[in-house]
C-alpha cells in the first residue's frame, strides 16, 4: 500500500476513540459546486429526518498488483496466459486491510454510527442514517437535486439524489478510505448508446436528422446489405459461422440496467424472419442482480435490451446466453455499473463474454467524480481477472466536443469504454468498403492513463497525425476504441414493430458474438477462453479487418467544425481502433 502503513496499535497509541470524535483535524476531500454537471439542478435542503444511504469504499490491499497479475495472465506468449484467477486469488488484492476496516469501523462506532460489511471482499462499509446526522459526521451539507438529460430531447425531470459540495474526515483515516458515496460525486442516471428508426419492411426506411454530424443515408428498400444489416450480412462480412456452438459451458452475457427488458416473442419473431435456419424457440436465461426482472407483457421491451438479445442469441448460434437484469432502479449509473461488476466476481459460473452498451460521455461528468469511475473501474479489473471478456459500446458522441475547455481538453471519450479493463467498440457502416460511423465514440480519456498494452500502437498512430487536434485531447489517456463493427441499419423486432438501430450499441453485441463463438472452439479444444481481450487485440492486429476511411468530428455542440475529430488511417486509430473481426483469423490467432 502506498504511504504510511497504519497499524490498530499506533492508531489508538495516538489518538483515543473519544479524542477521534471530537477532533478537528479535517481533512477537505472535494469541493464541485463550482462545476455542476449538465443535467443537475439543486431544488433545495432535505428535511433533517431525511435517510440517506452511504457507502465508504476502503482502499484496496493491492490494486497495482492486481493489474500486474491480469495482464500477465491475459498476454498471449506469457508463461501464464490463461490462468485466470479465483475470487479467493482476487481477493488477496482487492479485499481491504484489516487496519482498514479496524480504523474506519472504530471511527464510526465513535459517532453512534452501525455499519455492515459490504461488496464481494467487504472492501464498502454501508449505513442508513438521516440526513442530519450525516451533515454532522462528514461536515456536510447535503442538498436535494434533480436531473434531466442534456443530450435527449425529452424534457423529463426525475427527483435524482443528495449531493454535497464538500465533506471533511479525520486526517488519519485519508489513507483507509477511497471515496464516500453519494458525496462530492454527481452520478447520472443510465443511459444506452444507440437511436431507433422506425421503418416499413417493405417500404424504404425513415430518413432522420439525428444531429448536423448524424448523417441519414437516402436508400431505397433495405433489401442489401448497404442498406440493412441483419445476421446474415455480418456473418458474410466477418466470416462468422451459423453451424451451431457446441459447448454448454460456454456463456455469452447481455447486461441489462434499470428496466430495459426484451421479450421472447420479439426474439422469436426476429429468429423467423432473420435466422430461418434456428429453432425459433430458441431463447435465453435469465440471471436476476440485485432483484433485476424481465416481465413479458407486450410493451414492456425496450430497443436496447431488444437489440442485444436479437443480436446475440441471432448472432452467435446456439451458444448459450444469459440476460443480465440489474435491479436497483432507482440508484445511479456507477451503482448500477458496480452491482453488475459484482455479479460478475462472485457468481460460480459467470458468463465468459458479457456486453453492455450503455455508458456516458466524460465531457457530462466533473473531476469530482474520478473516483466513482476508478471504483467501477477497478471492480471490472477484478471480474476480468476471471477470465470474462468486458465489452462495452465506445458511445455515440463521436470525438466529443470542441468548445474551449479546462486545460483545452476539449476531445474525450465515454465510460465506462475508456476503462483500461474492458474492450471498447466502436462503430463502421457501408460495406464495400467498410468505412467509420460519424458518431462512433472516439479519442483519448481524461480520467485514465494509456495502459502499456496500447503504447506501440497509439505512438504509431501519433506519429501519422502530426499535430491534428493538438491541445485539444489528453495525449497520454487511455485510447478508446479497441475496435470496432457494424453500427448502422441494423433491423430489430421490438414490442412487435419492426426497427432499426443506429450506434455502437449495436456495435457491442455483435463483436461479443463473435468472441463468444471463438470461445466455443477454444473450449472444444481444452483451449482457455480468451479472457480479458486487450492484451491479445493488440498484439494481434492482423486479426481484424483494418478501416481506413471515414471520420468522427466533434458532435457536442452540432455545429463543431470537421476538422476537429478523428480520420480512421492504417493501423489503430481513434475511429475505429484496430477495425473490425475477422473471424478465422481471431481463431487462427487464438491457436485453433
Amino acid at each position: 500500500m502506498p504511504g504510511r502503513k497504519l497499524t490498530v496499535t499506533s492508531f489508538f497509541s495516538l489518538l483515543s476513540l473519544q479524542a477521534l470524535a471530537r477532533s478537528s483535524i479535517l481533512r477537505t476531500r472535494a469541493s464541485i459546486f463550482d462545476v455542476i454537471p449538465p443535467g443537475f439542478t439543486q431544488v433545495g435542503t432535505p428535511s433533517s429526518e431525511t435517510i440517506i444511504d452511504i457507502r465508504i469504499a476502503l482502499k484496496a490491499t493491492d490494486n497495482e498488483g492486481l493489474q500486474s497479475k491480469l495482464y500477465e495472465i491475459s498476454t498471449p506468449g506469457s508463461a501464464s496466459y490463461g490462468q485466470y484467477l479465483t475470487p479467493d486469488q482476487i481477493k488477496l488484492y482487492a479485499a481491504p486491510t484489516s487496519d482498514s476496516v479496524t480504523a474506519v469501523t472504530f471511527w464510526l462506532q465513535s459517532q453512534n454510527v452501525s455499519a455492515i460489511s459490504t461488496g464481494p471482499f467487504g472492501e464498502y462499509l454501508s449505513f442508513s442514517i438521516p440526513v442530519s446526522k450525516a451533515n454532522d459526521l462528514l461536515s456536510a451539507e447535503y442538498t436535494n437535486f434533480t436531473y434531466s438529460s442534456p443530450s435527449s430531447s425529452s424534457q423529463a425531470i426525475q427527483t435524482w439524489g443528495l449531493y454535497t459540495s464538500a465533506y471533511s474526515i479525520p486526517t488519519d483515516l485519508s489513507e483507509h478510505i477511497n471515496l464516500i458515496h453519494p458525496s462530492t460525486a454527481f452520478a447520472p442516471p443510465v443511459n444506452r448508446n444507440g437511436r431507433t428508426i422506425l421503418y416499413s419492411k417493405a417500404g424504404s426506411p425513415s430518413q432522420r436528422a439525428v444531429s448536423a454530424k448524424l448523417a441519414t443515408r437516402a436508400n431505397t428498400a433495405p433489401t442489401s446489405c448497404e442498406t440493412l444489416v441483419p445476421p446474415s450480412c455480418l456473418q458474410s462480412l466477418y466470416g462468422i459461422p451459423s453451424t451451431p456452438a457446441t459447448q454448454d459451458s460456454n456463456v455469452l452475457g447481455v447486461s441489462s440496467l434499470q428496466s430495459n427488458w426484451a421479450l421472447e416473442s420479439d426474439l422469436e419473431s426476429f429468429l423467423t424472419e432473420y435466422r430461418p435456419d434456428m429453432s425459433p424457440n430458441t431463447t435465453f436465461t435469465l440471471v436476476s442482480v440485485e432483484n433485476g426482472t424481465n416481465p413479458q407483457e407486450t410493451g414492456d421491451a425496450s430497443y436496447e435490451a431488444s437489440l442485444d438479445i436479437q443480436y446475440t442469441v441471432g448472432l452467435a448460434t446456439d451458444v448459450p446466453t444469459a440476460f443480465i437484469a440489474v435491479g436497483n432502479i432507482d440508484t445511479d449509473f456507477f451503482t448500477s455499473l458496480t452491482d453488475l461488476a459484482e455479479y460478475l466476481i462472485t457468481a460460480d459460473n459467470p458468463p465468459q463474454v458479457v456486453t453492455t452498451s450503455y455508458g456516458v460521455a466524460e465531457g457530462f461528468l466533473t473531476a469530482s467524480s474520478a473516483g466513482l469511475m476508478e471504483q467501477a473501474c477497478n471492480s471490472f479489473m477484478q471480474a476480468t481477472s476471471r477470465g470474462i471478456s468486458l465489452l462495452f459500446a465506445s458511445g455515440d458522441d463521436g470525438a466529443g466536443g470542441c468548445t474551449a475547455g479546462t486545460n483545452n481538453l476539449t476531445l474525450f471519450t465515454a465510460f465506462p469504454a475508456a476503462c483500461p479493463y474492458v474492450t471498447a467498440v466502436g462503430s463502421v457502416t457501408g460495406i464495400g468498403p467498410e468505412t467509420a460511423s460519424n458518431f462512433s465514440g472516439g479519442g483519448f480519456s481524461n480520467y485514465f492513463s494509456r495502459p502499456s498494452y496500447q503504447d506501440a500502437a497509439v505512438s504509431s498512430y501519433f506519429s501519422s497525425i502530426g499535430s491534428a487536434n493538438e491541445g485539444l485531447y489528453n495525449s497520454s489517456g487511455r485510447a478508446v476504441p479497441d475496435i470496432a463493427a457494424q453500427g448502422e441499419n441494423i433491423p430489430i423486432i421490438s414490442n412487435g414493430r419492426q426497427v432499426m438501430e443506429l450506434g455502437t450499441s449495436a456495435s457491442s453485441p455483435i463483436f461479443a458474438s463473435v468472441i463468444s463463438l471463438v470461445n466455443d472452439k477454444l473450449v472444444a479444444a481444452g483451449k482457455p477462453v480468451l479472457g480479458f481481450l486487450n492484451p491479445f487485440i493488440y498484439s494481434n492486429p492482423q486479426a481484424f479487418f483494418d478501416i481506413v476511411s471515414g471520420s468522427t468530428p466533434g458532435l457536442i455542440p452540432a455545429d463543431c467544425p470537421d476538422s476537429v475529430g478523428w480520420s480512421a488511417v492504417e493501423g489503430w486509430d481513434p475511429a475505429t481502433g484496430f477495425g473490425t473481426p475477422n473471424f478465422d483469423a481471431i481463431a487462427n490467432a487464438a491457436g485453433l
